[in-house]
C-alpha cells in the first residue's frame, strides 16, 4: 500500500492551481488574441470613448493638438496588439486596433507589465526608454510630445475602476 502526504492544506493547493489557470487564460498573448477577435469598429469605438472621456480636460486645453493629422501607434509586444491613435475635430480617434502593424508616424512598443507601470506612474517613460523597455520607431519629435504629455498627466484623471482593474490584472497575472 502506497501512502503519500500532503504538505500543504488542500485549499492552498486548489488556490495555487486556480492561480496558474488564471495566469494562463488571461496572459497578455491570449488577451491580445481575444481582443482582436472582436469587430475592429467595436474595439476602436470603446477605446475612443474611454480615452476621450478620461482626457476630456486635456483635450479641451489643447494638450493633444500635436496629434492633429498624425498617427501614433502603440504596440503591446507580449499581446501582439497594435492600437493607432490620431486627433481630429477636438477628439482622439482610434483608427486601428489589430494584431498587425500599420504605417504610422511613430510607433511606441512596450510590454504589458511596463505599460501598466507607466499608467500607474510607478516608472517614467524616460527610464523605460533608457532601459530599452520602451522602443520608439519613427518620428522622435512626435514621440517626445507623447512622452511629455504622459509625464504631465494627473494620475487622478484615470477612472478608478481602470486603475483597480489593471492593478488586479498585474497582481494576479503578471507577478509571479
Amino acid at each position: 500500500m502506497t501512502s503519500f502526504s500532503i504538505k500543504a492544506p488542500i485549499h492552498e493547493l486548489i488556490q495555487k492551481s486556480l492561480s496558474n489557470v488564471v495566469k494562463n487564460i488571461f496572459s497578455p498573448s491570449k488577451l491580445g488574441w481575444l481582443s482582436t477577435c472582436f469587430p475592429k469598429v467595436i474595439n476602436c469605438m470603446t477605446t475612443e470613448k474611454l480615452i476621450n472621456h478620461t482626457f476630456a480636460e486635456q483635450i479641451s486645453d489643447g494638450d493633444f493638438d500635436f496629434l492633429q493629422s498624425r498617427l501614433l501607434q502603440v504596440e503591446i509586444l507580449d499581446a501582439s496588439l497594435y492600437v493607432a491613435l490620431s486627433f481630429d475635430n477636438n477628439k482622439i480617434i482610434c483608427s486601428h486596433f489589430d494584431s498587425q502593424s500599420i504605417e504610422a508616424d511613430v510607433t511606441l512598443s512596450i510590454d504589458t507589465a511596463n505599460a501598466i507601470s507607466l499608467i500607474q506612474q510607478e516608472i517614467d517613460p524616460d527610464t523605460l526608454f533608457f532601459q530599452r523597455k520602451l522602443k520608439i520607431n519613427g518620428d522622435t519629435e512626435l514621440a517626445h510630445h507623447v512622452k511629455n504629455t504622459i509625464d504631465t498627466l494627473d494620475p487622478e484623471i484615470i477612472p478608478s475602476f481602470v486603475i483597480k482593474m489593471i492593478a488586479e490584472y498585474k497582481n494576479r497575472v503578471l507577478i509571479d
